[in-house]
Formats: structure tokens, C-alpha cells, sequence
């Protein structure tokens, strides 16, 4: 089991890596298998290792987010904010039993964070609002839900959680300005796909490895 542990690990890292030369293709199902097998083999790997269930549940729903975020369309996007929406509110559960909030005033950059991430989606919210139209709702809501989970990895007291969070609320939040603000055609967008994926495949790296740990004999 050790070894298989870390193949599974290896080849899901290998995988995210392979999957930058992705990037610029366009939609299909080749990529899609190719952009949610790094996820998979981590959800994998959490249920082997014995992790709690709502870790495989919440790599197993942001597998289910990747895979219809990798095709165009407005029904695509809402079936993938509602998968990751569904994935934050498991890992916020994942974490609630182990909260402390003295944790978030009583440690001088864990207060620091938590404000710049109430500020960071305060502000992003704002921005999006028009631009979003009908779905400025529903990114707002998704809004906040990522917030609690943030907040909820802020204030318990192992800290790979709390990068794990900070990764993650980059990641969407750049994603939020891909899809809302910058033209697809704009040069930003040769950056913003490479620095939407790697900060999101390290934020569910990090909380899969905070949660289940490393491969033991």
C-alpha cells in the first residue's frame, strides 16, 4: 500500500504538470480526462489512506467542477460553480470540528489573512456584479461560500490549510477575472490559465496531503 500510495501521488503531480502543455487547446474529451485525472488519482489517494469522507467528498466534486468547466457555455459554468460550491462547503465541514476562533484574533497573520480574504472577495463581488448579470447571484453566493471555507482553514491550527485556502481563493479569483473581465483575446489570458491552474491543483494537493498525510510504512 505504501508504494502505491506514492504512484498514485506521483502520477497525479506528473499529470497536473503535463496538463500546462493543455491549456491553450481547445475544448474536448481528451482534455477534459486529462484535466480531471490529477483530482481523481487525489480523491484516490484520500480514500486509501484512510482519510475522512468528506476529503474524497470534496476532491470528488471539484473532479465533477473540472469536468464541466473544461467545455464552453453558460450551462457548463453553472453546473462547475455549483460542483465547487458543493466542494467548499465540504471542506468547511471538514475543518469546523477542528476550528478555534481564538485562532483567527489571537495570531497576528491569521487576522491579517482572514481580512484580506474578506476584502479580496468583497471587492471581486463588487467588480463582478454587472459584468456577471443573471448569474452575479450565483457568483455571490459562491462568493461567500468560499469565504467560509477560508475563514474555517484560517482557524484551525495546523497551517497547510490555511495555504491550502490561499491557493484556492487565488485560483478563483483569477478565474472569476478570466471569465468576467478580460477578453478572451486579451494577452493577460497566456497568464492567467497557467496561474489559475497550478495555484489550483497546489491548494487540493495541500489540503489532500494537510488531511490524509504522507504515504507511511
Amino acid at each position: 500500500m505504501y508504494l502505491l500510495l506514492w504512484a498514485v501521488l506521483a502520477v497525479s503531480v506528473a499529470l497536473a504538470i503535463h496538463y500546462f502543455r493543455w491549456l491553450k487547446r481547445p475544448a474536448s474529451h481528451l482534455r477534459t480526462v486529462l484535466k480531471t485525472t490529477p483530482v481523481l488519482l487525489l480523491a484516490l489517494y484520500a480514500a486509501l489512506a484512510g482519510a475522512p469522507w468528506l476529503l474524497v467528498a470534496a476532491l470528488a466534486l471539484g473532479v465533477l467542477g473540472d469536468a464541466c468547466l473544461a467545455y464552453e457555455g453558460e450551462p457548463a459554468f453553472v453546473a462547475g460553480l455549483a460542483a465547487f460550491l458543493a466542494s467548499h462547503l465540504a471542506y468547511a465541514a471538514l475543518f469546523w470540528p477542528s476550528i478555534d476562533p481564538g485562532l483567527l484574533v489571537g495570531s497576528a497573520w491569521r487576522y491579517t489573512a482572514a481580512w484580506i480574504f474578506v476584502v479580496l472577495t468583497g471587492m471581486t463581488l463588487f467588480m463582478l456584479w454587472r459584468p456577471a448579470g443573471r448569474l452575479a447571484i450565483p457568483v455571490a453566493v459562491y462568493g461567500v461560500a468560499i469565504l467560509a471555507m477560508a475563514l474555517s482553514a484560517l482557524a484551525v491550527k495546523p497551517i497547510l490549510p490555511s495555504a491550502g485556502a490561499a491557493l484556492f481563493v487565488m485560483s478563483d479569483t483569477a478565474l472569476a477575472i478570466q471569465k468576467f473581465l478580460v477578453k478572451p483575446d486579451a494577452p493577460v489570458m497566456a497568464r492567467l490559465k497557467p496561474f489559475i491552474w497550478g495555484t489550483y491543483l497546489a491548494a487540493q494537493l495541500i489540503f489532500t496531503l494537510a488531511i490524509a498525510g504522507l504515504p507511511s510504512v
